[in-house]
């Protein structure tokens, strides 16, 4: 059986680039990058969504 992972994905018309959500994340898997939130290793992300609770934007969800 195929299992689709979910990882978090990024509203970059949402991000200001705060910050907030890079903490957040255990993995590592967060950065800021040219002021917005990128996911700078997507195969570390493992979807339990800690930073998205941290955005005060909403900018952050899983896929």
């Amino acid at each position: 059986m195929k299992r689709l992972r979910k990882i978090i994905e990024i509203d970059e018309e949402l991000c200001d680039g705060c910050g907030q959500c890079v903490p957040g994340c255990a993995e590592g898997s967060l950065q800021i990058v040219d002021g917005k939130a990128k996911m700078v290793s997507d195969n570390l992300c493992d979807g339990l969504g800690a930073c998205i609770g941290e955005c005060p934007n909403g900018a952050l969800c899983r896929t």
